[in-house]
């Protein structure tokens, strides 16, 4: 069956709503450098003999940038030959100096793997002995990483986990890399924004401050997916000037792009299952993306369920896993042992699965970047290929079911990170002080000096840090305060434990732990259901026993905010809008079972566990009595028209910023203690804030337009899940009216 045969086919389902858009994108031929320099003839031959005749336009510009000494960011699609874009300037410089060095950052253990499999190829046909690459991560035995710092490679794989623990920690025994290093490569830099992102940020100062330490100063390559903001992106990163490249000269085989919206009685998931297992039982080889952990896993028990015969030909794939796991997922794709795979965005970045056909996206991703890197998985080179996005009942997915030739025409959104959140600037200040001492202005924290002498203070204060009056430095009081800082995430993360002998299971994020590992919680793993038995928080672990329940569970919460402090105010829509910092309490009252299939509340129980209180950045607004008057005028519930309003603008969000709604919290109130009025709060939902609510209010006319236009043109009467409810809403979607939400964005908006 041909691609078309199969749409052909999904097009006459009786099962299924019909298609609601259906794009074709039509194959684009290639655009070749036509004057590009040329590289060393040892260079040339072996690019010939692995089929590579001429370089892209993009490769070129890019090649030539990096060789001016610019630090050069490359936005293209997916299987674009980026990593040529860097491997060629490194070996040019390696073949002319042998002391040469490079560091390729990778965000995940599997884009490591690939990378160093295809720059070996390339040295092998080369020929010189002298170039030589390894990798250098949690997975390396102690034999060889001695070996690898006694004698370090041309080109040194790792990811920033290992290079804040194992490298900048240890930077003395890496001299002679230092010394060296002429290129750092940054891979898949969009992946970096937010949390992560702004660790990042503050580990390549670091690392910059230990280049300057022993006399080098690379030049800076990163690549990255689709995002609005690539050029501002890179210098968030490295705080560095950056030459963007981002005219796209690969080609690509025709892409079909069909939009499904489920008829009201059908489950998106079910339609979603059927389409991946048919494309694999139609030879094809597919990816099914999914946009939580447990959905992943129920899809993987269904089609294993429902097609035993796929069983060994598919997988489930997910963060939690135990490394060893991942890696013999990984290993079982690329050698094509597996047919299809269930996941996560754990397999979103550009690992080269190679030779999949049909891309199922079990609803919106979140992002339009998002979106197009997923769709980037399947069809390589000139091959036809499919994508099929099945609509959740979520306000974004029904959004774009209603505007498909918007969803086809939007562009991608911004990526952010916040380089001065003060909970990870301090963590890392104490780890740069522990690397080589601190002082009140350098170079690489120029553009937050003032957030950086606050920290420092504070690090005093708190007896991390002790500052010498002589040198006028800040210095340590710990040799190793790098293992407190887990840089996926602000707090260390919890273990789950089998309960019957205490193996572990997986692990989970901080953030997740009252609402997923609370008592009574099922967890799933690998397509199996876990009872979580106990939560023992002074230890972060959590105990488990293997269950088979047709129900799945979901918190009860209480959020409270407080106004610590307001950095700015705008006058718009009539309103005065603000941005500031807020103190979050977020209480886990209880927990619901809902049925597995229906989500139909089965029952609710109550638990006691302790408040999780935080710090971070927010916008806020007051509606005026006016409005209130209106809302009431017109009997429109006055909670519920506050409370959908909040609920709209936090799915609205991600149409400019790139994060999720989970980034994100919020809280209406009828009436705000501290400020005497009815208001509504947006806030970013990570310790510190990573820069998702800033990005809002910069953008608050084209994000509260975006918001009306969803809510408007939903047509249900007063709420439904495709516009208002939020199903990790901790009052379980109650009161929601959007009649009163239109109302105020009405009358913001004139």
């Amino acid at each position: 069956m041909t691609i078309s045969e199969f749409i052909a086919e999904i097009k006459k389902r009786k099962d299924l709503k019909d298609v609601a858009y259906h794009e074709v994108f039509p194959m684009c031929s290639a655009s070749y450098a036509d004057s590009a320099k040329k590289t060393d003839k040892r260079i040339e031959k072996a690019l010939n003999t692995l089929g590579i005749k001429k370089l892209y336009t993009h490769q070129a510009e890019a090649i030539s940038s990096i060789r001016g000494g610019s630090n050069t960011v490359v936005m293209t699609p997916t299987a674009s030959g980026k990593s040529l874009i860097y491997n060629i300037p490194v070996i040019e410089n390696a073949l002319k100096d042998n002391a040469s060095r490079a560091l390729y950052l990778f965000p995940l253990k599997g884009l490591e793997q690939d990378q160093l499999k295809n720059l070996n190829a390339m040295f092998a046909e080369i020929g010189d002995k002298g170039l030589s690459a390894a990798i250098y991560d949690g997975d390396t035995t102690d034999y060889n990483r001695k070996k690898i710092r006694s004698k370090p490679p041309t080109v040194l794989f790792t990811n920033p986990d290992m290079l804040h623990l194992g490298i900048l920690a240890f930077h003395a025994k890496w001299e002679s890399f230092f010394q060296n290093l002429r290129y750092v490569v940054i891979d898949e830099i969009h992946a970096y924004r937010g949390v992560l992102g702004s660790h990042v940020a503050q580990l390549l100062r670091r690392l910059r401050r230990i280049c300057s330490k022993y006399g080098s100063n690379p030049v800076f390559i990163a690549s990255s997916a689709t995002i609005a903001n690539p050029g501002e992106l890179a210098t968030m990163l490295t705080g560095l000037p950056f030459t963007v490249t981002d005219e796209n000269g690969a080609p690509s085989g025709r892409k079909h792009f069909l939009l499904i919206d489920p008829a009201k009685d059908l489950s998106p998931y079910t339609i979603a299952t059927k389409i991946f297992t048919e494309s694999i039982e139609n030879g094809f080889k597919a990816i099914c993306f999914t946009k939580a952990r447990k959905i992943t896993e129920l899809m993987h028990t269904w089609v294993k369920e429902g097609s035993p015969k796929l069983s060994p030909l598919i997988s489930s794939y997910r963060a939690g896993y135990l490394p060893e796991e991942r890696r013999e997922i990984e290993r079982r794709l690329f050698s094509g042992e597996l047919s299809g795979v269930i996941t996560t965005s754990a397999l979103e970045l550009g690992v080269d699965i190679g030779g999949l056909d049909v891309c199922v996206l079990a609803g919106y991703p979140g992002s339009i970047s998002s979106t197009w890197q997923r769709a980037g998985r399947v069809g390589r080179g000139t091959k036809d290929s499919l994508v099929v996005m099945v609509a959740l009942e979520d306000a974004l997915d029904k959004y774009f079911m209603r505007s498909g030739e918007e969803f086809f025409n939007k562009s991608a959104e911004a990526a952010t990170l916040d380089a001065a959140n003060p909970v990870i600037l301090k963590s890392h200040l104490a780890c740069a002080a522990a690397e080589m001492p601190v002082r009140s202005a350098e170079a690489e924290y120029a553009e937050n000096e003032d957030s950086v002498e606050t920290a420092l203070s504070e690090l005093v204060a708190e007896k991390k840090l002790w500052k010498s009056a002589v040198k006028r430095t800040y210095n340590p009081r710990s040799r190793y305060p790098h293992r407190e800082v887990s840089i996926r995430g602000t707090g260390a993360p919890f273990r789950i434990l089998k309960e019957i002998n205490l193996k572990p299971i997986a692990e989970s994020g901080t953030s997740r732990v009252m609402r997923e590992l609370h008592p009574g919680a099922i967890y799933m793993h690998r397509g199996e259901q876990y009872l979580i038995t106990s939560l023992h928080l002074s230890d972060k672990e959590a105990t488990a026993r293997p269950v088979s329940v047709n129900y799945y569970t979901s918190a009860i919460t209480d959020e409270e905010t407080e106004i610590l402090s307001e950095k700015k105010v705008m006058s718009s829509f009539g309103s005065e809008m603000s941005i500031g910092r807020l103190r979050i309490t977020e209480t886990v009252l209880g927990f619901r079972r809902k049925e597995l299939y229906t989500r139909k509340v089965i029952e609710e129980l109550g638990l006691e566990l302790p408040p999780t209180v935080f710090t971070t950045e927010g916008m806020w607004f007051i509606v005026s009595d006016e409005l209130i008057n209106a809302i009431s005028a017109k009997k429109f519930s006055i909670p519920g028209s506050l409370h959908a309003l909040e609920h709209a603008l936090i799915a609205a969000l991600p149409l400019f910023a790139l994060c999720d709604r989970n980034d994100l919290g919020g809280r209406s109130y009828t009436l705000n203690p501290a400020l005497g009025a009815p208001s509504i709060f947006v806030y970013d939902a990570h310790e510190g804030g990573v820069g998702l609510a800033k990005k809002g209010f910069e953008l608050a006319e084209d994000w509260f337009m975006s918001t009306r236009k969803m809510l408007s043109e939903c047509p249900c009467e007063v709420s439904c899940p495709s516009c208002t409810q939020d199903p990790h809403c901790g009052n379980n979607n109650e009161p929601l009216d959007k009649r009163g939400a239109i109302l105020i964005l009405n009358a913001f908006l004139g």
